[in-house]
């Protein structure tokens, strides 16, 4: 059976992404889905219909929209990807699922405050659509192994962690706080102060800090300037070995501790293979549309869930509070669900 699919928002991880020839990859919600045996895309939907007429084009997709309900009546559509800003995803939310999708793929962050993702999560609940967040690295099988090689012990106790990521807390570092949570559980409290690193957008902070984890892991996150470069980048020092996680997240590398060959009694760390087998890939999306629509027909929890994209939103939200408090310490879950973000 073929499912009908559409994309609100031909911006760039809706459609444009695809236009840079340096990414050889299903970079975009559309290329993905025109990828994607036993999908149609069916519809496209965007405000500026100079974008409708290009990537209807590109796309080859004949139903084309400037209003989101009305590509909902009319296209009757199986699977709908959500791609526009956070302040706008729980209006289209509530139209899609009123007008019977039954898969959403929701662009992080989930919502642009904490009211909003609850009430996001409680209507798919209420009306039976698999929601799932757009956090690609949990779709990445390799990702999935050395995450459950960690939290099963396989670094040992986990004695630091040290984070580098770029251009902003909502825009990057959402990825960051989802993938520290899928490696290492749920976070307790946070710590933030304002980044010497400017961040792209003046409303979107640079925060460096910490986050405490409920099993007693320490991350330390600190964030760079993308005029320089960007970065995303973590590295886990346990007991046993060091894992880096590097080059955004598409490559890893992994040192053992062993009897040091300089000084009796001491241990050192060398390198080795990685623990798991696999290799990294960047058809991310692809995957993550698969896996939707393996949890549609199964009724399987998809791998980032409502419920895990509210928790990275809501550590944002903590170190935008901690950091405009000057470092002051934040305990998770927040008291005032009322907190939010600006969109991006």
């Amino acid at each position: 059976m073929t499912l009908r699919a559409g994309v609100v928002g031909c911006g760039r991880i809706g459609c444009g992404f695809d236009d840079d020839p340096r990414r050889k990859y299903a970079s975009t919600h559309a290329r993905a889905y025109v990828s994607t045996p036993r999908i149609e895309l069916a519809a496209l939907c965007d405000m500026d219909a100079s974008k409708l007429e290009r990537y209807g084009e590109t796309f080859k997709v004949r139903g084309r929209y400037l209003n989101c309900r009305q590509m909902f009546e009319q296209e009757k559509l199986d699977i709908v990807s959500i791609c526009t800003p956070s302040s706008s995803h729980l209006e289209i939310v509530r139209a899609a699922s009123e007008c019977g999708a039954r898969g959403i793929l929701c662009e992080k962050p989930i919502a642009d405050g904490l009211t909003a993702a609850d009430e996001m999560i409680q209507l798919c609940k209420n009306r039976g659509v698999m929601l799932m967040i757009g956090h690609q690295r949990r779709f990445d099988p390799m990702h999935q192994r050395l995450a459950k090689f960690v939290r099963e012990g396989g670094l040992g106790r986990v004695q630091q962690v040290t984070c580098y990521y770029t251009a902003g807390v909502t825009n990057t570092g959402t990825h960051l706080f989802d993938l520290l949570r899928f490696y290492l559980g749920d976070v307790a409290w946070v710590e933030g102060r304002l980044s010497a690193s400017t961040p792209p957008n003046a409303a979107d902070l640079n925060i460096d800090g910490w986050l405490g984890f409920a099993n007693g892991t320490l991350a330390a996150i600190q964030a760079c300037s993308t005029s320089a470069y960007t970065i995303f980048e973590i590295v886990l020092l346990g007991t046993k070995g060091r894992l880096r996680l590097s080059s955004h997240g598409f490559h890893a590398e992994f040192e053992e501790a062993r009897e040091s060959e300089r000084y009796t009694g001491y241990c050192e760390l060398f390198p080795a293979v990685l623990p798991v087998e696999g290799e990294f890939t960047q058809e991310l999306l692809p995957r993550g549309v698969a896996q939707l629509i393996e949890c549609i027909q199964t009724g399987a929890d998809p791998v980032s869930c409502g419920e895990d994209g509210r928790a990275a939103l809501e550590i944002i939200c903590a170190l935008r509070q901690s950091a405009l408090e000057q470092g002051k310490r934040i305990q998770l879950p927040l008291v005032r669900r009322a907190a939010a973000i600006s969109s991006h």
